[in-house]
C-alpha cells in the first residue's frame, strides 16, 4: 500500500485475491469496472450505465448475482481501510464516525423491508462507520450494516428499557465499534464519534472497559456523582475557562425547528472529569468520563443557542484538549454528507430494484464512490497545491486543462494542474459561480460537475480512438 497516496483507489481497496480463486476474475474485474463507471455517472440507473450494452449487463449480473451480497462486496474494502489506519495513513489517531440513516422505499413493492419514519413508510436502515482524518477529509468506509424494523415493534418503545442490551437496536452501535477495532487491530488508532443517539450507558461502559476511545454527544441528563447530581447542572456550575469563535452556517426551517441564520458565534467552554452513575433500573458500575460543555452565551434574538455537551472516556486534562474534542466532534458532519450523497447524488431511493438484496449490493458500491468525491473536496482545501493527477485520472486532468480558459478565464495555469484548481473547474462545470473565498463549492455542485466531466472525458476518448483508427475502405 502506497503511504504517499492521497486516497485509496478501487484497485487498492480490492487487492488481488479479495474474493478467492473461483470468483476472483469475474467478480473483482467486473466490480472494479462498474465502480469506475459509477464514479463518472453516480446518479444514473444501471440500464444507462456506461456506453455499451455489455457494460450495463455486466453491472446488472453482478448486482443481481445470488452469490454476491452487501457484506461480501464491502468486506475487502473495509479490511483494506482498517490496514491503512493501522499503518497510520489516516493519521496518528483517525476519527471513526458512526451514524444511521433510513432508506425510504415506499414507492416499491419490495419484500424484506420494515417501517421507517411514520407507519406508512417502508424501507430499511443503514449504519455506517466512516473513517475521517483530523483535517475533515473522508478516508474510507470501515464498516456498514443494514437492518429493518418490523412494524410489530411500533408502540413498544416503553418496554425497551426492560429488555437486555443484546436484544435492543442499541447493540448495533457496540458491534460497529468492535468490528472497526478488529479491522484496525492496533489499539489507540481510532477515536469513535457518535451523535446523541449513541448516548447509551452500556456503550460507554463497555467501550471504557475494552479501552476503546469514545466521544459522544450527550442526549440525556444523566446522574453524576457530586453535589449537582445531574450532568448539565454540574457542568453549568463550573466557571468558563475559555472562548472561541465559530461560524454557524444557515439552516432552513423544518417542522421541528425554526430557520437558522448564518452568523459568527462565540462559544464558551467548561470541562471537568465526571463519574456517571448507572441507571437505577440497570445496575452496574459507575463510569469515569470527561465532560465538555460549549455554549453560545448570547445568541441573536429568536435563534436557538449553539450548545454541545460532549462525553469522552479519553483524558481531557487541559483547555487545549477540550477544544480538541470539540473540533473532533465537528468533523462528524462528514458522515451526514456521505449519507446525503447516497440519497441525493447517487439517488439510491429512486432505484427500481425489486429485491432488497440487489439494492443493498448497489448500496455497497455507492458508499465507495461517494467517499472519493467528498475526499476530493476536502483535500482541495487542506492540500490545495498537490497535483490533481494524484486523485484524478490523466484524461480528466487533460480535459480540465483544455477547458480551463472557457470555464475560468481568470485562473492562472502555470505548470501542473493543482487539486484546488481542478476542484474549482469541476465546480464550474456543475454551475458554481460564487466567490470561493467567501463560499466554497459544496459537494452537490461538485457532483453535477463531475458527472459532466466524465461525459467530456468519454467524448475526448472517442475522439482519440477515431483519430487513431484507419480510414474506411
Amino acid at each position: 500500500m502506497d503511504a504517499a497516496a492521497l486516497y485509496l483507489t478501487y484497485e487498492v481497496l480490492y487487492p488481488a485475491g479479495s474474493f478467492g480463486p473461483q470468483d476472483e476474475v469475474w467478480l473483482r474485474d467486473r466490480l472494479l469496472h462498474t465502480l469506475h463507471l459509477m464514479e463518472g455517472q453516480p446518479g444514473v440507473t444501471l440500464n444507462r450505465l456506461g456506453t455499451s450494452r455489455a457494460e450495463r449487463m455486466g453491472a446488472y449480473r453482478m448486482v443481481e448475482n445470488e452469490d454476491v451480497s452487501f457484506q461480501r462486496l464491502l468486506e475487502p474494502a473495509a479490511q483494506t481501510v482498517g490496514k491503512a489506519v493501522a499503518q497510520g495513513l489516516a493519521g496518528e489517531v483517525a476519527l471513526c464516525v458512526h451514524d444511521r440513516t433510513e432508506v425510504e422505499l415506499s414507492h416499491l413493492s419490495m419484500s424484506g423491508v420494515g417501517q421507517v419514519g411514520n407507519p406508512v413508510c417502508q424501507g430499511f436502515f443503514v449504519q455506517t462507520a466512516l473513517v475521517v482524518q483530523t483535517d475533515g477529509a473522508a478516508f474510507g468506509v470501515l464498516g456498514a450494516c443494514t437492518w429493518e424494523r418490523p412494524a410489530a415493534q411500533r408502540g413498544k418503545a416503553k418496554s425497551r428499557k426492560q429488555r437486555p442490551f443484546e436484544q435492543k437496536e442499541s447493540v448495533l452501535w457496540w458491534r460497529a465499534l468492535v468490528e472497526a477495532e478488529e479491522r484496525v487491530g492496533e489499539p489507540g488508532r481510532l477515536l469513535h464519534i457518535i451523535d446523541a443517539e449513541g448516548d447509551i450507558f452500556e456503550l460507554l461502559s463497555r467501550a471504557t472497559g475494552e479501552g476503546f476511545q469514545l466521544l459522544v454527544r450527550a442526549g440525556q441528563d444523566r446522574r453524576v456523582e457530586g453535589e449537582g447530581g445531574k450532568l448539565w447542572a454540574t457542568l453549568e456550575g463550573l466557571p468558563v475557562v475559555g472562548s472561541r469563535p465559530l461560524h454557524v452556517s444557515a439552516q432552513p426551517a423544518r417542522a421541528d425547528r425554526v430557520a437558522r441564520t448564518a452568523r459568527d458565534a462565540t462559544l464558551s467552554l467548561r470541562y471537568a472529569p465526571l463519574t456517571l452513575l448507572p441507571p437505577g433500573r440497570q445496575g452496574g458500575q459507575p463510569v469515569r468520563v470527561w465532560g465538555v460543555l460549549v455554549r453560545e452565551e448570547a445568541p441573536p434574538q429568536g435563534q436557538k443557542a449553539v450548545e454541545w455537551l460532549l462525553l469522552s472516556n479519553a483524558p481531557i486534562e487541559s483547555e487545549e484538549a477540550a477544544w480538541g474534542a470539540v473540533t473532533a466532534y465537528q468533523k462528524r458532519w462528514g458522515i451526514e454528507e456521505l449519507h446525503k450523497a447516497l440519497k441525493t447524488g447517487c439517488r439510491l431511493e429512486g432505484r427500481q430494484h425489486e429485491a432488497r438484496e440487489h439494492l443493498e449490493n448497489l448500496l455497497a458500491l455507492t458508499l465507495l464512490t461517494s467517499v472519493k468525491l467528498l475526499r476530493l473536496r476536502t483535500l482541495s482545501r487542506t492540500l490545495p497545491d498537490e497535483p490533481a493527477d494524484a486523485v484524478l485520472a490523466p484524461a480528466e486532468v487533460q480535459v480540465l486543462q483544455a477547458m480551463a480558459p472557457q470555464l475560468s478565464p481568470r485562473m492562472p495555469l502555470q505548470g501542473a494542474l493543482t487539486l484546488r484548481q481542478a476542484l474549482l473547474l469541476i465546480a464550474a462545470l456543475g454551475g458554481y459561480m460564487a466567490n470561493p473565498q467567501k463560499r466554497p463549492p459544496g459537494w452537490l455542485v461538485l457532483w453535477r460537475g463531475y458527472e459532466r466531466l466524465r461525459d467530456y472525458v468519454a467524448g475526448f476518448s472517442l475522439a482519440q480512438f477515431l483519430s487513431a483508427a484507419p480510414p474506411p475502405a
